[in-house]
């Protein structure tokens, strides 16, 4: 397949948009959506689909809604948000809209030295949509690099409040129209932001990389506003540092930003997260956080060990090999000895932790089973980091030993009698179902059950439990479900249909009763499920 991406046609789009959901997720938040194997396995076949619901979208397509799901998800400690799964077909959808777009809202952008997030740079052969090598750790390092400057005496740091679910649509939509004047696309994806705010008018999806394109697109003013003014700054989605002369320099430009923000986009900045501070001051927090050194700001081995490439995509099928090139490196760490000392800390560093359970991945079967009897043997000190934690545990489930998998499998079961703030949280909930599919046994189908049963209301999670039910072939429990078909969530729906195949003769004369009910998308997925099972396990799929 070639790198290359023309954006003078659609379909183009729509094959970037399924490339990049097959190969990398929906969004960076949820767990990753068994559609990713339908898209891959029926790539022309959605790609057909996608194109006739953009010639319909305003007649009978549009009848069958854009499904989302709101989830509440934990940040850090004490902070949460809220994240939103949009319905795969309709994802794929939205994305190739915005694909198609993509390049003209690119190149009005202020420079990579300016602002370093989502640079738009397509790679159709790895699925990919953003240049990797303007990233967030480019963008801390060339702010370290700019305070060379001797007439920097202090930074003004500061962040957008509640950036994504604020972005005001009426201020969007007439950046979108600028770039899309003819409105052939800006229109359809208005009335899609419409659908998935549920008619406010503000918000975009938290988490997918549509809304990661149009929020740039959204701070581009402001952008072109602070360049205007000879203000040197540089930007990483909604997080500013600004670099002043003076104390009072740093006074001014604060003002302007905030009134500008206010003004033109309805956004204002976080109280607690906006600080003017010596550029001595910056430099020393600001590399701490790079190197993940907090407390211990001039150790060496933690800058050294911060510094490996590891990125870990917890869903590649070579999500282990791909760490080959840094095993020798990782000879120099005691990971383990790193471990127990970051849980000696009052607070854990969260992205030196998040950096050093990845890194298990690329160690040995002893090592890395080790590793999550410590780490589920703390989980309440590392509960910032739980996701994570859970999928290194779910990528590396069959590297775990036998009493590894019964300690954690035990200690799931402890959290959810407790009803445990850790599993609070339907994003943890979904994750920990999620890993429960790896293993086949009696313990992890009692868990999943007792999870479905205890979050009726959750849609996100009796989807996951619904799939990982499937995948261990839990075949009393999808039978005793499917009586409930018709009055299920669509998303639910359409994971039945696909779990009927393992249901054998009962699942077929159960389809053939319900066909009729069936709507063009959930037709896609009967005929791929169908497909699958003959072809090959369809449980691998899921």
């Amino acid at each position: 397949m070639s790198n290359e991406f023309d954006s003078s046609k659609l379909e183009n789009c729509f094959e970037l948009a399924l490339e990049n959901i097959i190969k990398h997720g929906d969004t960076d938040i949820f767990p990753y959506p068994f559609e990713s194997r339908l898209f891959e396995d029926d790539k022309e076949k959605v790609k057909t689909a996608l194109m006739q619901t953009f010639n319909d979208f305003e007649n009978k397509r549009i009848e069958i809604p854009p499904n989302i799901i709101n989830s509440f998800s934990s940040i850090g400690y004490y902070g949460y948000r809220w994240a939103t799964q949009i319905d795969p077909f309709w994802n794929a959808f939205f994305l190739g809209l915005v694909l198609k777009i993509a390049d003209d809202i690119e190149r009005n952008r202020s420079t990579k030295t300016q602002v370093y997030s989502y640079r738009f740079k397509p790679n159709l052969a790895e699925g990919s949509l953003f240049d990797k090598d303007i990233s967030w750790r480019k963008y801390q390092e060339d702010s370290i690099s700019e305070c060379s400057n001797d007439e920097i005496k202090y930074v003004l740091t500061c962040d957008i409040a509640d950036f994504y679910p604020r972005i005001y649509h009426h201020r969007l939509e007439n950046a979108l129209d600028r770039v899309d004047p003819n409105k052939d696309y800006s229109g359809k994806i208005k009335k899609l932001l419409q659908t998935f705010s549920e008619t406010k008018s503000y918000g975009v999806p938290v988490g997918c990389p549509a809304s990661r394109i149009l929020a740039e697109l959204a701070l581009d003013s402001i952008d072109k506003l602070l360049s205007m003014n000879r203000i040197n700054y540089k930007r990483y989605v909604d997080d500013f540092v600004i670099f002043c002369n003076s104390r009072e320099d740093a006074h001014k430009i604060l003002t302007l930003l905030s009134k500008k923000l206010m003004e033109n986009e309805g956004l204002t900045l976080q109280k607690q997260k906006t600080n003017i501070v010596t550029k001595e001051e910056f430099l020393s927090v600001t590399k701490a956080k790079l190197h993940g050194n907090d407390e211990d700001e001039e150790s060496p081995m933690k800058a050294k060990f911060m510094s490996l490439p590891i990125r870990f995509d917890p869903y590649s099928a070579n999500a282990i090999e791909e760490y080959e090139e840094i095993k020798e490196s990782l000879k120099d760490f005691d990971l383990l000895a790193m471990l127990s000392s970051e849980l000696q800390k009052s607070k854990i560093n969260q992205s030196f932790s998040k950096h050093l359970i990845k890194a298990f991945s690329a160690t040995s079967d002893e090592i890395i089973s080790s590793a999550f009897k410590v780490m589920f043997n703390n989980v309440h000190e590392l509960y910032p980091i739980f996701t994570t934690i859970i999928q290194v545990a779910n990528s590396n489930w069959q590297k775990l030993s036998a009493e590894t998998k019964d300690i954690i499998l035990d200690k799931i079961t402890t959290l959810i009698k407790r009803d445990s703030y850790i599993l609070s949280t339907e994003l943890n909930l979904a994750y920990v179902a999620r890993m429960l599919s790896k293993e086949n046994s009696e313990k992890s189908t009692l868990i999943l059950s007792e999870i479905y049963n205890n979050n009726p209301e959750s849609i996100l999670v009796k989807n996951i439990v619904t799939q990982s039910m499937a995948k261990i072939n839990s075949y009393a429990w999808l039978s005793d479900i499917k009586k409930n078909f018709s009055a299920m969530h669509p998303l639910q729906r359409r994971l039945l249909i696909v779990s009927s195949y393992i249901l054998g003769d009962e699942g077929r004369h159960w389809r053939e009763h319900n066909k009729k009910t069936f709507n063009f998308v959930e037709v896609i997925y009967r005929d791929w499920a169908s497909k699958r099972h003959t072809a090959r396990n369809l449980e691998d799929a899921l």
